[in-house]
C-alpha cells in the first residue's frame, strides 16, 4: 500500500465513524426534542381544560380550580406560553411570570363566563425563552459536534501519519548503525510502499557494504601478513649474508688487533674499526629484531609468549641513548601466549605508540599494559598511556602520520575497537591513552 491510499484511507475511516457519531447524536437531539414539544402540547392542553374548567365547575371548588391552575404555572412546564388569571373585578388571581414580556403583542385575552354571572379572565402571552434557550443550545450543540468532529479527524490523522512514517525510527536508527560501521542493521517489510523500497534499498546497500568491509578487512589482515613474510624474509637474508660477514670481519680485526701491538697508531686505528664494527653489529642486531621480533620461537611460530617479546621492545627503548623516560610494562598473565598474529599486531601497536610517544609526547613516564579482558575471556586488552602533552585532534593526528592511522587499521581489520583519550583530562599536560579491545585469536 502507498502514503497515499494508506492517508485517504484512514481519512475516509475516520470521517465515516465521526459522520456515524454525529448522525447518531443528531437523532437523540431530535428525539429529545421531540419529546419536549409533545410535553410542551400536553401541558397546553391540560391548561386549556384547567380554564375552561373555571366556567363549569361548582362555586366551591373555584379556589380548589384556581389553586391547580396556579400550581401549573409555577411549574415552568409550559412551552412557549405563560398566562395570567383575572376574576371579574380584575384582580390578578394569577400573576404570570416576572420573564413574560409587557408588550401588548404576543398577547390573547380569553373572558371566561360562569352560568351565576361570574367571570374570568384568562391571558395567554407569548414566551420565546424556551424557543431562545432551545436555538442557543442547538448553536452550541453544533458548534461543539463541528468543534468535536474536527478534533477527531485531527487526531485520526495525526494516528494514520504516526503510523504510515513510524517505521521512519527504524530507517534512522539503521543509517545510524551503518555511519558507526555497523552493518548488522536490518529493516523489517514495511507496511508503506514507498518506505518498504527504502528499507530494502538500506537492507542492499547494507549488504554490499559488509561484503565490500568483510574484503577489505581480509585484504587487510593479508597485506599485514606478507608484510611480517617479507619482513622475516628480509631479516634472514640480512642475517645470512651481513650477520656471517660482520662476524668474520670482527675476527679478522681481533687477529689485526693482536699482529699491531708493537705499532701503536695502527693499533689504535684498528681499535677504532673493531668499536665501529661492533657499533654496526648492534646495530643489525636491531635492525633483525625490528623485522622479525618472534624469531627463535620456541613453537614453531604459531604461538608466542607476549611477554618476552614487550619486554625486549620495551627495553630497547628504556636502554636508548638520551631516552629520559621511565617505562612500565605489565602483561597479566606473565606467560601469555598468542597466536603468531595476534602477538605481532600486539608488538607492531606497541612499537608505533612508543616512536609516536618518542617524536611528539616529550613524556617522562609510559605505562603498557596487556591482559585478557575479565568480562570477556576471548578478547584481549592492550592500553598504552603517557604524561606528555596530549593529543588536540586525534583525527588530525590519524591523516598527518601513519602511527595512529597504522594502529588503527590493525585494530579495524582484527575486528576489535579503538578509544583515544586524554590520561588526564583538564591537566596542564593531559597526556595520551590508547585502549584496544580485539579478539585474542585460536591457539593452533
Amino acid at each position: 500500500m502507498d502514503m497515499t491510499s494508506l492517508l485517504m484511507r484512514r481519512s475516509a475511516w475516520i470521517f465515516l465513524a465521526c459522520f456515524g457519531v454525529a448522525l447518531a447524536l443528531a437523532t437523540l437531539r431530535a428525539q429529545s426534542d421531540i419529546r419536549r414539544e409533545s410535553q410542551g402540547a400536553d401541558q397546553l392542553a391540560h391548561l386549556v381544560g384547567e380554564l375552561s374548567a373555571l366556567q363549569n365547575i361548582a362555586p366551591e371548588a373555584l379556589d380548589s380550580q384556581v389553586a391547580k391552575l396556579r400550581s401549573i404555572s409555577r411549574s415552568g412546564s409550559l412551552r412557549h406560553l405563560d398566562f395570567q388569571l383575572e376574576d371579574g373585578a380584575g384582580q390578578i388571581l394569577i400573576p404570570a411570570p416576572p420573564t413574560a414580556s409587557d408588550a401588548m403583542a404576543g398577547r390573547t385575552r380569553l373572558l371566561l363566563q360562569r352560568s351565576d354571572g361570574s367571570r374570568f379572565q384568562a391571558t395567554l402571552i407569548a414566551n420565546p425563552t424556551s424557543e431562545q434557550e432551545e436555538a442557543v443550545s442547538d448553536i452550541i450543540g453544533m458548534a461543539g459536534l463541528f468543534l468535536a468532529f474536527g478534533l477527531a479527524m485531527l487526531a485520526g490523522l495525526y494516528a494514520a501519519v504516526r503510523y504510515a512514517f513510524g517505521p521512519l525510527r527504524g530507517i534512522v536508527g539503521a543509517i545510524a548503525a551503518f555511519r558507526k560501521q555497523d552493518f548488522s542493521a536490518r529493516l523489517p517489510r514495511l507496511p508503506v510502499r514507498e518506505l518498504d523500497h527504502i528499507a530494502g534499498a538500506l537492507n542492499h546497500l547494507a549488504e554490499a557494504l559488509a561484503a565490500a568491509e568483510a574484503r577489505q578487512k581480509h585484504l587487510s589482515l593479508q597485506m599485514q601478513t606478507l608484510q611480517e613474510d617479507e619482513r622475516a624474509s628480509l631479516a634472514i637474508e640480512l642475517h645470512e649474508h651481513l650477520g656471517q660477514g660482520l662476524t668474520a670481519l670482527r675476527a679478522n680485526i681481533a687477529y689485526l688487533l693482536r699482529q699491531t701491538t708493537e705499532a701503536p697508531r695502527l693499533h689504535a686505528a684498528v681499535r677504532d674499526m673493531e668499536a665501529q664494527t661492533a657499533a654496526i653489529h648492534r646495530e643489525i642486531r636491531s635492525l633483525l629484531r625490528h623485522l622479525q621480533p618472534d624469531a627463535g620461537s620456541q613453537s614453531g611460530h604459531t604461538s608466542v609468549d607476549l611477554q618476552p617479546l614487550l619486554h625486549e621492545l620495551v627495553k630497547s627503548w628504556q636502554d636508548s641513548a638520551g631516552q629520559g623516560t621511565r617505562f612500565h610494562l605489565s602483561v597479566t598473565p606473565g606467560t601469555l601466549y598468542l597466536p603468531r598474529e595476534t602477538s605481532l599486531i600486539v608488538y607492531r601497536m606497541t612499537q608505533e605508540a612508543l616512536a609516536n610517544i618518542s617524536r611528539h609526547a616529550n613524556a617522562t613516564a609510559v605505562d603498557i599494559s596487556v591482559c585478557i579482558d575479565p568480562d570477556d575471556p576471548a578478547m584481549l586488552r592492550w592500553q598504552i598511556s603517557d604524561d606528555g602533552v596530549g593529543m588536540a585532534s586525534p583525527d588530525a593526528a590519524m591523516s598527518h602520520g601513519n602511527g595512529l592511522a597504522g594502529i588503527r587499521e590493525r585494530v579495524w581489520a582484527r575486528g576489535g575497537q579503538l578509544d583515544i583519550a586524554p590520561r588526564t583530562a583538564g591537566a596542564a599536560r593531559p597526556g595520551l591513552s590508547l585502549s584496544v579491545r580485539l579478539p585474542r585469536g585460536e591457539l593452533s
